[in-house]
């Protein structure tokens, strides 16, 4: 009887003490899910204005199919990773992570990609950068899918300069080479941005770690460099050092720096979807990590520059992309056909 009434208190004390993990992991799970989210919603994305005729550009029906293909039977999880500068995103990435062969291919979209989106008439929101403070981080998955030939978006990453400035301390720096003095000033920035670099190899913390990645041209009569292709020039800078970024945190400091981004990002990622990419990133190679832009050329239209993206190459790309390296015979075959069909 003794031994009864020992292992029936054991088993309560057990009980309760399963029955408060649960509750304590519930609302761990459900504090993340909610807080986690971005709390900018704005209004949903406005149907895409077409082309004028003369920039028109269509892919055959039978293109785009073999991308659906391709995408259908993937196993890629897809995001955008949005830097924010108040209610614009000043860095904009498609990230696309299969988890299977531990592969991580990036496609930055430069700010000034054209996107007309109807209602919204005014020049500088036909800009992709205006997209986050209309219609929030779910908009900006709904564009960019657009953009990139419906190719899901599954998830948003946003994070401001601040939060960038934290991560790059949890690395310890990150290091970068700077070729010519790079030397900026804009008094009117509050607080004034200050920005001088001498030219050498240098470890960067997260305060000069965010100057070095806003840098896109010299003080005028500094004889400091200036990217030639402007914010193209900055996207190759910053794709750089987010590599270099990526290289170190694979390092023994990847805990402490997965703990500080969680403090400062924003995601509709579920807990549970980010500890099973997280998992399955383990073992991850720099040399898996492969960084592109979105392929396109500037153009001025009504006296403003913008980004104006390549639909037959971008579609290109992202075959490149989802036919991992194994279906490239079946690809050129099938471009093949189509253009016996066209012609």
């Amino acid at each position: 009887m003794k031994t009864f009434k020992r292992k029936m208190k054991t088993f309560k004390i057990f009980s309760i003490a399963f029955l408060c993990f649960v509750i304590l992991f519930s609302g761990i799970v459900w504090s993340f899910n909610r807080f986690m989210k971005d709390n900018h919603s704005g209004t949903e994305v406005a149907k895409a204005v077409e082309w004028e005729e003369e920039e028109k550009e269509e892919l055959d029906p039978l293109e785009k199919d073999l991308l659906k293909r391709l995408v259908r039977s993937s196993p890629r999880i897809n995001m955008v990773l949005l830097g924010l500068d108040e209610t614009r995103s000043d860095t904009m990435m498609f990230v696309s992570f299969n988890p299977e062969n531990k592969r991580l291919d990036v496609i930055s979209i430069p700010r000034d990609t054209y996107y007309h989106r109807e209602g919204y008439n005014r020049l500088d929101k036909r800009k992709i950068n205006s997209v986050y403070g209309d219609h929030g981080a779910k908009g900006v998955k709904t564009v960019v899918s657009d953009l990139l030939l419906d190719v899901p978006v599954d998830h948003y990453i946003t994070v401001t300069y601040s939060g960038v400035a934290s991560i790059i301390d949890s690395l310890g720096g990150v290091p970068v080479h700077i070729p010519r003095l790079m030397k900026y000033e804009d008094y009117a920035d509050d607080p004034p941005l200050i920005i001088r670099f001498e030219p050498g190899n240098h470890v960067l913390n997260g305060e000069d770690g965010v100057k070095f990645l806003r840098y896109r041209k010299g003080t005028n009569g500094s004889g400091a460099m200036s990217y030639v292709d402007g914010d193209l020039g900055r996207i190759k800078a910053q794709q750089n050092f987010m590599k270099a970024a990526i290289n170190k945190a694979l390092s023994f400091r990847l805990p402490t720096v997965a703990t500080t981004a969680f403090r400062h990002v924003r995601t509709d990622m579920e807990l549970q979807e980010v500890v099973r990419y997280a998992t399955a990133a383990v073992g991850l190679k720099l040399e898996e990590v492969d960084m592109n832009m979105l392929p396109g050329e500037d153009k001025y239209r009504n006296g403003v520059s913008y980004y104006i993206h390549d639909i037959q190459v971008t579609r290109d790309l992202l075959i490149k992309i989802y036919s991992e390296g194994e279906e490239v015979e079946e690809v050129e075959r099938f471009d093949d056909e189509v253009k016996e069909i066209n012609n």
